[in-house]
C-alpha cells in the first residue's frame, strides 16, 4: 500500500493538474480577443471551485480504488484478530446523549434500544449512559424527568443511565460536554457522544472501545453515522445517496487522511483524559456572530488533539452507526443555517498556532462548504454580465479614423467542454460508487437489484440537480447573513416526519421563485441565445415551492419503497435498534396523549409526591438568590391556583429553585386533598 505522504501528494497533484487544465482551457477562450475585467474575475471564480470539485472527484477515485483493493487507512487494529482484541473488564466507557428541548419519548426511547443491544452483546458492565439535558422548556424539562425515572424503573436489568440537567446552557452543546468531564470525566477511559437522534449497536460500541484499547496513542476513532429510518422523499434520497455513495467517499477520506482525522461532533469514541486536558474551547475576541462562542466545536477539538500529538481515525467499514436525517428541505437548511456560522468561525481559526496542515485543511474544507455557494452565484451573476457585453459588442470599431470590423469567435463548443467536464467531475464519483455496487452482489441486492438502484440514482441525480441551485441561493443568504453580523439561535430540531404545506414552502421560497422568474425574463430579453446554459439552475429555483412541498411528503416515500426506489440495506433486512427505539417511541408517544385528563408533565410531577422528590433530588438543593423570593412566592401561589398566565420563564424559575418547588407541591396536595 502506497505510503501517506504518496498517496496525498498523488490527490493533490491531480487536483491540482485537473483545475490548471480547466482553467488554462478557459483563459485560451478569454485571450483571444484579450480578456476583460470581467473575465478575469470569472477566471478566478472558476479556478477556485474548478480546484474545489475537482478535490472531491480525486478523493472518491482514491477510494474507489481503496475499496477495490480492499484496504483504507483505518486504526490499525481494525484487522487484528477478534481473539486479540478482547473488551477489557477494566475500561470504563461513558455514552452521552446531550439534548435541548428534544422529544423525551423519543429520546428516552433510543437510549432504552442502545442499552439493549449493549445487554445483547455481552458488555454492559462496561458502560454507563448519561442524558445530559440543556433544555430551556420546561415541560420538555419535567417530561424528561418522567421519561428517565420511566426508564429506570422498566428498562434492561442492570443497565446504569443517569439523567442531569443544566440551568446555565453556556457553551451549549461543547460546554454541556465539558461540564460532564468536570464533574464525573475522571471515572471513565472512553466516552461516546450520541447526538438524540443517533443510534449504535452494541457490537459496535464494543468494537470501538477494542480499537481505543489496542490503539493507546488513539485520542478518537470516528464512526460514520449511516442516515436511515425516514420515510419522506427528501430523507429517502438522502439515505439511498449515503448508503451508496457514502462508503466511497468514506473510504477516500480514511485512504488519504490516515492519523489526521477529523472529529464530527458524535458517533465517535474518544479518550477522555487527553480530551480533558487539550480540548477547552477559548472564546473568540469580538461579538458575534464570528466571534464569542465557538460553534462548530467539534473540527476544533479534533484540531487541539492532533496538534498535541494524538491520533485521529475514521472507520469506514465498522457497521453498526447510524443517525435520522432531517425529514424535509426546510428542516435542511434551518440546520445548515447553524452549521454556517460556525464554520465560517472556522476562518478565524485556520492559521491558529500550532495546528497541523491536515486539521486546517479539515477547517478550510468545511468553510469552503458554504462559502463555495456564494462563489457559485457570484459566477453565474459574472457570466450573466459578460455573456451581455458579448452579446452588444459593436459590429464595427474604429481604430483612429478607420473602420475595423468585429469578428465575433464563436467558442459555445469550448465552453461545452468545460461544462461536460464539469459533469464528469460532479457526478463522476457517482457512477463509481454504482459500478463497484455492481461488483458486490451481496451489497447490490440489499439495495434492490441493479435495475432500481439505477433507476433510484437516476431520480436521485435528477432531484439533487433541481435542488442544488435552491440550496446554493439559500447558503449565500446564509453567509451574507453572517457576514453582516446576524447570528443564528438555537432553537430546537424537528425531527419527526411531517409535510410541509404550500404555505409554509412559499414563504420559505417565493423569494428564489421570484428571483428566476425575474433572472429567466432578463436573460430572454437581453441574452437570449444565452438562456439555456442557465435553464437547469432557474428550473430549479423557479419549482422550489412544490419541490419542497413533494419530497416533504411521507406518502410519497412510502410510495417510492413499495416500487422498490430508494431503498437501503435496514429496509430489506432490517434493522433490530432502530426497530426498537422506533417501537418505543411510538408508545411512550401514545402514553402522553393518552395521559388521564390530557395533565401537561409538569402538573403530573406535581400530582405525583414520588416524582416531586425525584425532582428536588436531581436539583440538588439549588435555591434562588434572596432578591427573588418573594417573586417566587407568588409565582408558586398562582401556579397553585391554576392561573394559566404563567410564562415558559416563570415555571422554569419555579423549577429551578427547591423552596418554590416544595411550596408549590404542598400547596397541590392540599388542594387535591380539599
Amino acid at each position: 500500500m502506497p505510503d501517506l505522504a504518496v498517496r496525498r501528494t498523488a490527490h493533490f497533484a491531480l487536483t491540482m493538474s485537473t483545475a490548471a487544465a480547466g482553467t488554462a482551457r478557459l483563459w485560451q477562450i478569454f485571450r483571444v480577443d484579450g480578456p476583460s475585467g470581467l473575465e478575469m474575475l470569472l477566471l478566478a471564480l472558476f479556478a477556485v471551485l474548478f480546484a474545489w470539485i475537482a478535490s472531491s472527484f480525486w478523493l472518491c477515485c482514491f477510494g474507489a480504488y481503496a475499496r477495490s483493493r480492499g484496504f483504507a487507512d483505518k486504526p490499525p487494529a481494525a484487522r487484528c484478530p477478534s481473539g486479540r482484541c478482547r473488551h477489557s473488564s477494566d475500561t470504563r466507557t461513558a455514552i452521552l446523549i446531550p439534548i435541548h428541548n428534544e422529544e423525551p419519548e423519543s429520546v428516552f426511547a433510543g437510549v432504552r434500544a442502545v442499552c439493549e443491544s449493549v445487554r445483547a452483546a455481552g458488555v454492559l458492565d462496561g458502560f454507563d449512559f448519561f442524558v445530559l439535558s440543556d433544555s430551556t422548556d420546561p415541560e420538555a424539562w419535567i417530561a424528561e424527568e418522567l421519561e428517565w425515572c420511566r426508564l429506570r424503573r422498566d428498562a434492561v436489568p442492570g443497565a446504569r443511565v443517569f439523567y442531569r440537567h443544566r440551568s446555565d446552557n453556556c457553551g451549549r452543546k461543547s460546554g454541556n460536554i465539558a461540564d460532564f468531564c468536570r464533574n464525573w470525566g475522571t471515572l471513565y477511559d472512553y466516552m461516546v457522544v450520541l447526538d438524540a437522534d443517533s443510534l449504535m449497536t452494541g457490537e459496535a460500541l464494543s468494537r470501538l472501545v477494542r480499537l481505543m484499547d489496542a490503539n493507546p496513542r488513539a485520542a478518537l476513532i470516528q464512526l460514520a453515522p449511516l442516515p436511515v429510518g425516514r420515510d419522506s422523499l427528501f430523507a429517502r434520497m438522502q439515505q439511498f445517496a449515503a448508503s451508496v455513495y457514502g462508503p466511497v467517499y468514506m473510504a477516500g477520506l480514511s485512504y488519504l487522511q490516515g492519523p489526521d482525522g477529523n472529529y464530527w461532533g458524535h458517533n465517535a469514541i474518544i479518550r477522555v483524559r487527553p480530551f480533558m486536558r487539550h480540548c477547552g474551547l477559548p472564546k473568540l475576541p469580538g461579538r458575534g456572530p464570528l466571534g464569542g462562542e465557538i460553534l462548530s466545536h467539534d473540527f476544533v477539538e479534533a484540531a487541539l488533539l492532533r496538534r498535541a500529538g494524538w491520533e485521529l481515525w475514521l472507520a469506514p467499514d465498522l457497521e453498526g452507526s447510524y443517525e435520522e436525517p432531517p425529514p424535509t428541505l426546510l428542516d435542511h437548511l434551518k440546520r445548515d443555517r447553524r452549521w454556517c456560522q460556525g464554520n465560517l468561525q472556522h476562518m478565524r481559526l485556520i492559521l491558529a498556532r500550532g495546528f497541523r496542515l491536515p486539521s486546517r485543511l479539515h477547517l478550510a474544507n468545511g468553510v469552503m462548504t458554504y462559502l463555495s455557494s456564494p462563489l457559485w452565484l457570484l459566477m453565474l451573476v459574472v457570466s450573466a454580465v459578460e455573456a451581455y457585453r458579448m452579446e452588444h459588442v459593436p459590429a464595427v470599431t474604429y481604430v483612429g479614423a478607420y473602420p475595423v470590423l468585429t469578428w465575433p469567435v464563436p467558442h459555445a463548443l469550448a465552453f461545452l467542454t468545460l461544462v461536460l467536464v464539469t459533469m464528469v467531475l460532479l457526478y463522476g464519483p457517482k457512477l463509481l460508487a454504482y459500478v463497484l455496487l455492481l461488483v458486490d452482489r451481496d451489497a447490490l441486492n440489499r439495495h434492490g437489484g441493479s435495475r432500481r438502484v439505477a433507476l433510484g440514482m437516476l431520480t436521485e441525480i435528477l432531484l439533487s440537480t433541481l435542488l442544488a441551485p435552491v440550496v446554493m441561493l439559500t447558503h449565500s443568504g446564509f453567509v451574507v447573513s453572517v457576514l453582516l453580523g446576524r447570528g443564528a439561535s438555537w432553537g430546537r430540531q424537528e425531527r419527526r416526519e411531517h409535510g410541509v404545506s404550500f404555505a409554509a414552502a412559499a414563504r420559505a421560497f417565493a423569494p428564489h421563485t421570484l428571483i428566476a422568474l425575474g433572472a429567466g425574463v432578463a436573460a430572454w430579453y437581453f441574452i437570449p441565445r444565452t438562456l439555456p446554459w442557465f435553464l437547469p439552475v432557474l428550473a430549479g429555483l423557479a419549482l422550489a415551492v412544490p419541490l419542497c412541498q413533494l419530497t416533504s411528503a411521507a406518502r410519497l416515500g412510502r410510495a417510492a419503497r413499495r416500487r422498490g426506489l430508494f431503498l437501503v440495506p435496514s429496509e430489506r433486512r432490517g434493522l433490530p435498534v432502530l426497530d426498537r427505539a422506533r417501537a418505543l417511541a411510538e408508545t411512550g408517544t401514545t402514553r402522553r396523549n393518552d395521559a388521564p385528563g390530557l395533565l401537561s408533565a409538569i402538573r403530573r410531577v406535581f400530582a405525583d409526591p414520588v416524582m416531586v422528590g425525584v425532582h428536588l433530588a436531581l436539583l440538588g438543593g439549588a435555591r434562588a438568590p434572596e432578591p427573588d423570593r418573594a417573586r417566587l412566592s407568588c409565582l408558586a401561589a398562582a401556579a397553585a391556583a391554576g392561573d394559566g398566565a404563567l410564562s415558559a420563564g416563570d415555571w422554569r424559575a419555579l423549577l429551578s429553585d427547591t423552596a418554590s418547588v416544595s411550596a408549590l407541591a404542598a400547596r397541590t396536595a392540599r388542594s387535591h386533598h380539599g
